[in-house]
């Protein structure tokens, strides 16, 4: 077992948490919009024009919400978490709630180990959208890292019970029986996930480690 929960810590900082909703056109409490040429960059993704376009509109609108939110989502897109952070909680603290925002700020916090915040924001969103896969997903991701494990699974089973097909969800909930010494209910999830999906290479080779122990 030691071998295997080596392999798993591995396994799951290889995985990192890259799920993000990215942006559609809002609608907003305000009418807040961005320029075509921003938003085309947007679209492209073209994160670094992207940037310094909504940049030029915010000189000129500076409490355009909107464009405070693609500015954050682009960063998180480049890697830079600190400032993904900072656009975002700036864009709600302007009343912008739209577009998963709360989400993607408590993945956000979560990458950046702010575990408290991430879980706050997080349960914010499941408050707010408790219908959303993926609002149960990242606050079941965010209870895993502060090894919560009872609460992380509670989660996780809400975010599969409100979409099966989340195979993200089924295969961090793997991860975590495997460290809870499941190893019977994580292979069923790993081969729930392999019947969806047959090409999922992280679900094959994981169930095959399993096998193996």
């Amino acid at each position: 077992m030691a071998v295997l929960a080596g392999s798993v810590a591995w396994f799951m900082l290889s995985l990192g948490c890259t799920r993000v909703i990215p942006p559609e056109k809002p609608i907003p409490e305000e009418i807040w919009q961005c320029e075509q040429e921003a938003d085309d960059a947007m679209k492209r993704e073209d994160y670094k024009t992207a940037i310094i376009l909504h940049e030029r509109l915010l000189e000129r609108q500076p409490t355009n919400a909107l464009a405070l939110y693609h500015i954050g989502y682009a960063y998180g897109r480049l890697g830079n978490r600190s400032k993904e952070v900072f656009y975002y909680e700036k864009a709600i603290a302007l009343g912008f709630t739209q577009q998963g925002v709360l989400f993607n700020l408590g993945m956000a916090y979560g990458e950046l180990n702010q575990l408290e915040k991430a879980i706050g924001t997080l349960k914010r969103a499941v408050q707010t959208d408790p219908d959303n896969a993926d609002n149960h997903f990242g606050l079941a991701l965010s209870y895993q890292r502060s090894l919560n494990d009872e609460l992380a699974e509670q989660e996780f089973l809400k975010a599969i019970s409100i979409d099966p097909n989340h195979t993200d969800a089924r295969l961090y909930l793997s991860l975590l029986y495997t460290d809870m010494g499941e190893l019977q209910k994580a292979a069923e999830q790993l081969r729930t996930i392999l019947d969806i999906d047959p090409t999922h290479q992280d679900a094959r080779e994981f169930l095959e480690r399993i096998e193996t122990e």
